[in-house]
Parts: C-alpha cells; structure tokens; sequence
C-alpha cells in the first residue's frame, strides 16, 4: 500500500487513514496519535477512508507525544496533503514550537521556532484552493538558513531566517490547539516529517506516496 524505499531521513510518516489511524509507519515507530472526534473521509486519491476529517471546533485533534524520534532540530520538511474549509493547525509542536497551518482556506503559513521559543520571521501565501486537495508543505535548511513554503511541489515563499535550532522537542497537535479559538475544518492525509530540507523534485516523489491502487 505505501513505498517509503528511498526517501531520506524520514523522521514519521502518518498515513491518516482508517487502516492506520493515528500510526507511524516508518522506521522511528514514534507512538501512535490519539484521535478526538475526527472522522475517515475520503482521500487525496479519491478512494474512501485515506484522509481524516477535522470539524473546526476545539474538540476535533489528533494528538502526537514526541518521545524525542520527531525532534529534528537541525533541518525540516514537513509534508501533507489538505483539503482547506476553515484555518487552523496543520502541525504545530506546541506549546512554543514550530507552527505549520492553514490561517484561511486559501493561505498556508508556516513560523520556525527557535529552541528557546524565539519566533523566526513568519511565511505566509495565499496559494490554497479552498475544498479541494492541496500537496503542501514547509521546510528549513540549517546550512543555508532559508526557510521555504511549498504548494505542489513548487516553492511559492522563501525566506532566510538564519541559521537556527529548531523547537521540535514539543508534542504536536492537529486541527486544534488548548486556548486558540482557531480550529481547523477539513481533511488532512499522508502527514510526513522529515529531517532534511526535500529539495522539488524530491518532494514531487513523495506526492504520491499515499494513493492507492494508482501508482
């Protein structure tokens, strides 16, 4: 069902779907996430149960303890496939860590976090089509100190923020945060973090890493 041969440094990787719930199937193994009040819905390949649904209200999340295994300090991709119909968190390591959301249905953003809870400076584009499948996905590159927003496979924002240790030592939270009244509605599928910057074509690969049946 999902092909991982290949991919580098891949820190967890959540299909999101009914079959595998809140697990990680990749190697690090990181303890499964605890699922409130989401539901299966179809997924990014257009099959049932790939994706889980997320109702925009405090108590719909997906919950992930961070045993040290996502902790990657150094570089970043974090990867996901969204269908947008309200703002809120994507994957933020909280509290105090680094922030991946939708902040409308049609804008992603993404704010690196340094160890100490310093904020970075923030990317934001409106490049999401609300209701239907997005790939995206954001990442940041120790050696370089840029920090890169992605829709498809293309990069739509980058920005350098310095050379920084980044604050993944939090656990981490899906479509909805304890005191933030912004909850994400909408379906999120085939999560996937990893501890190097995936270059284009390397995040291209993975974008189908999660269909079924349609390779």
């Amino acid at each position: 069902m999902f092909f991982l041969v290949g991919f580098p440094r891949i820190v967890a990787f959540y299909p999101l779907s009914r079959k595998t719930r809140g697990r990680d199937i990749s190697s690090s193994q990181n303890p499964e996430g605890e699922l409130h009040n989401v539901r299966p819905a179809p997924g990014p390949d257009g099959l049932p149960d790939g994706s889980y649904y997320f109702y925009g209200t405090k108590n719909s999340y997906i919950e992930f303890s961070n045993s040290g295994k996502l902790d990657s300090r150094y570089s970043l991709t974090l990867l996901a496939w969204v269908y947008p119909e309200g703002s809120g968190p994507i994957f933020h390591f909280a509290p105090g860590g680094v922030r991946f959301w939708v902040v409308r249905p049609n804008t992603l953003f993404v704010r690196f976090v340094r160890r100490t809870g310093r904020p970075t400076q923030q990317l934001i584009s409106r490049t999401l089509i609300p209701k239907q499948w997005n790939y995206v996905g954001a990442s940041y590159d120790e050696k370089t100190g840029i920090a890169t927003l992605w829709r498809n496979s293309q990069p739509v924002m980058s920005v350098f923020i310095g050379r920084i240790r980044l604050a993944t030592n939090r656990p981490v939270r899906m479509g909805a945060l304890p005191r933030d009244l912004r909850y994400f509605r909408g379906r999120i599928s085939c999560m996937q973090v990893y501890s190097i910057p995936l270059s284009g074509p390397e995040i291209k690969r993975t974008e189908r890493v999660c269909f079924r049946g349609r390779k």
